[in-house]
């Protein structure tokens, strides 16, 4: 017997303490004799006994009840099952659902085969026994609605709804999923767990380089409260295909396009095979239909090619674009991969032109317009999907901005505090803005109402202006140019701009430009263009939901030659896409993103959600401005998502990307398994791994709380019937005639008796005693 709270027994003597009250309280009474006295000694000897075992039990429950109590405090524990109880078991079964299980091992798939594996753990497991499934893709779930006891009803129940259970095209967690079966609650009755992880050894899984969860893995697996057994099944490893051709991921060069505007869709593929893959090819689907087939030269082992087309769509739309590659390989699901492209008529945005005097040619815009394929009212024939609109300041101030998704300043000047606030409130609900700073631009009005001491729409604050025309001079006493470096930071916004085969970024000459205050030490800004000298040229920060692009030049021939440069087009173009896409509504995601739908229709407030597992979420639109807005966020399965609206059956395509890592289907080397055995207990071993946790100790407090109980209950009944043995159990007499008779009453003098024998009648003295004895 061991206990957890050893100092209550210090306390134990206290159980003495009735014994010693009843020895206190023994006192010698003063023995009078009278004459009638041996009748009433002679009717009591036969209770005394009776009365005197009543007390000495009632002494010793009493006794028992303070040391019951002080025991019960110290919480004894009983090893084994000393007190009876019933053995009781649980099994854990994890299974891995991940992507790499849906691989076939002669014609049945490694998911199908941990089903079967588990369907006879289930069989094999006692009744009585309990029985949970956890699922660890693409985060530890639990399945069958938490723990089941196993019988003879409930085992057919538990095969088939393991028989429903689906893999997913995610990634597997094994170590958390180990660490939630591990710190699994347990039942009271329960005295030993088993679980048992279903898994294909995918290496990729188990997170080998988290070297400190696994120590804190198996510290806890051997703190365990009953005896825990892990046994770990590899299945498929005598039957491995050594090689896997995937199609990592689909891009498209913009995700919303207008009508009859060509884009380039690129999609990745790869060899995670060790051989040569012979050539093949892809074939590209619209919503579903073949459109196109590419074609893919052999693939060494680990190599990537990346697959281009270009599509344009003659309506409006969203539309679903998929990639499909011809491979011959176990694993099929990750030969294809999709986007989603939405096509509209137009994109509207906002141009501010500052001198609305001067001719086309001269305003600020101009260039603006001609690299968006429209100048005046006539559209140009590289025309794209953005359509700008001038307005002055005094307009833009009358405007309701909710209407475009962007607002682009060529050469900005001293605006109104009120405009700059609207600005803000703009791009804080989502909205973009486009700053270019030129010579009209007052530094001082620009560092108080943009920048605000970081708190405006500006991310850095403006020095001056600087020539670098004058500043920069070789030993020789030649100039040295500035040019414009677009190679300073990997962000999509730039991600064309950087490529110097097809775009002339870097011969972009810099003459005249506004300076940046560098930012505090320890605080970076997000740079899309810099320098050759290293300083910054164009930053960004995002305000609220929307994006603010600050550039130290204007967006025409002036201080550069930016705006005839062929990057010019690209960047007003990728910019702009950049900008608005916060508004535009996001349809491809990553695992947990939510899926966000804005509509205008009040009629048309109920949806259906279809999951890649083929369930069915019903949702309610919100409202949400002058319109209304469907929002989900279970969308942790990689996959597509069909978003059906209401009665009018439009479908709206989502869809979730995978994890390409899940598409190397290496397994655990012998390093790996040798890295598991250091740090966590874990052994190489397809049939299983055991690790016992500590030893179980039945508590023995509850019992003696319930003992003291019964005591208390049976010490209360004893006292009550010894004291009614003593006085009786006739109440005493209450009325106002006895009082008055007694009140009445002369009391005799002191010393003489209360009632004489000359006061009672003979015959009354002779029969007060007479049945006494009898």
């Amino acid at each position: 017997m061991s206990f957890l709270s050893l100092a209550f027994l210090a306390a134990l003597p206290l159980a003495a303490a009735p014994i010693l009250l009843h020895l206190f309280d023994r006192r010698r009474h003063v023995v009078i004799e009278w004459g009638a006295m041996q009748f009433l000694l002679e009717a009591a000897t036969r209770r005394t006994s009776a009365r005197r075992l009543k007390q000495w039990l009632l002494l010793l429950l009493r006794v028992l009840a303070i040391a019951a109590l002080i025991f019960a405090l110290a919480q004894p524990l009983l090893p084994g099952n000393w007190l009876g109880s019933t053995d009781r078991g649980e099994t854990i079964i994890v299974l891995d659902n991940s992507l790499s299980m849906q691989r076939k091992a002669d014609g049945t798939s490694l998911f199908e085969l941990a089903i079967e594996r588990a369907i006879e753990t289930v069989g094999d497991v006692q009744p009585g026994d309990s029985v949970r499934v956890l699922l660890s893709s693409p985060y530890p779930v639990w399945a069958l609605g938490g723990s089941i006891r196993v019988d003879s009803a409930s085992r057919p129940v538990i095969e088939d709804q393991l028989q429903e259970l689906r893999p997913t095209t995610g990634r597997s967690d094994l170590l958390s999923s180990l660490f939630e079966a591990v710190q699994a609650e347990i039942e009271p009755t329960q005295r030993r767990r088993r679980i048992l992880l279903l898994t294909d050894g995918q290496g990729s899984d188990w997170s080998i380089p988290d070297e400190g969860g696994w120590q804190r893995f198996r510290e806890v697996l051997t703190a365990a409260a009953v005896p825990t057994q892990l046994d770990i099944v590899e299945l498929g490893r005598g039957n491995r295909q050594s090689g896997n051709v995937a199609v990592n991921s689909v891009t498209a060069s913009r995700t919303v396009v207008g009508v009859n505007q060509t884009f380039s869709l690129t999609a990745q593929v790869q060899n995670y095979g060790r051989s040569t893959t012979p050539s093949g090819s892809v074939t590209w689907l619209v919503d579903g239909v073949d459109e196109y087939d590419s074609q893919v030269p052999s693939l060494d082992g680990g190599q990537v090619h990346d697959v281009v087309w270009h599509h344009s769509f003659g309506e409006t739309g969203i539309f679903a674009l998929k990639c499909r590659v011809d491979a011959n390989d176990e694993l099929t699901p990750d030969n294809e991969e999709t986007v989603v492209v939405e096509v509209v008529d137009e994109v509207p945005v906002l141009v501010l032109e500052t001198a609305p005097e001067l001719s086309e040619l001269q305003r600020d815009a101009f260039f603006v317009q001609a690299a968006l394929g429209r100048l005046g009212d006539d559209a140009t024939a590289g025309q794209g999907v953005f359509v700008p609109q001038l307005v002055d300041e005094q307009r833009l101030d009358r405007l309701h901005l909710d209407d475009y998704r962007a607002v682009v300043i060529p050469n900005l000047t001293v605006l109104k505090p009120d405009l700059v606030a609207k600005l803000q409130e703009f791009v804080s609900a989502g909205g973009g803005l486009w700053i270019a700073l030129g010579p009209r631009t007052d530094v001082e009005a620009f560092n108080q109402h943009f920048f605000a001491d970081s708190g405006g729409l500006s991310p850095l604050a403006l020095d001056g202006i600087a020539d670098e025309a004058a500043q920069q001079t070789t030993e020789s006493g030649h100039s040295v140019q500035t040019l414009i470096d677009a190679q300073v930071n990997e962000h999509p916004a730039i991600a064309a701009l950087a490529d110097s085969e097809r775009l002339d970024t870097g011969d972009v000459v810099v003459e005249q430009r506004f300076r940046f205050v560098p930012p505090p030490e320890g605080e970076g800004a997000s740079v899309l263009l810099g320098l050759s000298n290293g300083e910054i040229l164009a930053a960004e920060k995002y305000v609220g939901r929307g994006r603010v692009i600050v550039q130290g030049i204007p967006l025409r021939l002036q201080w550069s030659d930016l705006a005839r440069s062929q990057a010019f087009v690209v960047m007003i173009q990728d910019w702009l896409a950049y900008l608005t896409q916060p508004r535009a509504t996001r349809h491809n995601l990553s695992p947990g993103d939510p899926i966000t739908l804005h509509i205008a229709d009040a009629g048309n407030r109920d949806a259906t959600l279809h999951t890649p597992h083929g369930d069915e979420i019903e949702l309610t639109a919100d409202a949400a401005g002058d319109g209304f807005v469907f929002r989900s966020s279970r969308t942790v399965l990689p996959g597509d998502y069909v978003l059906e609206l209401g009665t009018l059956g439009d479908r709206v395509p989502f869809h979730v990307s995978r994890d390409p890592q899940e598409s190397n289907l290496a397994s655990l080397t012998t390093a790996d398994h040798e890295v598991l055995a250091d740090l966590s207990g874990l052994s190489r071993t397809t049939a299983e791994a055991s690790i016992s946790g500590t030893s179980f100790d039945n508590p023995l407090w509850p019992l003696l709380f319930m003992t003291l109980i019964g005591m208390i209950v049976a010490e209360l009944l004893l006292s009550g019937m010894i004291a009614r043995e003593r006085f009786g159990s006739d109440p005493i007499a209450e009325t106002t005639e006895q009082f008055g008779e007694i009140s009445s009453m002369s009391l005799p003098p002191v010393g003489a008796p209360l009632v004489s024998a000359e006061s009672k009648p003979a015959a009354t003295r002779r029969s007060d005693f007479a049945g006494v004895g009898k």
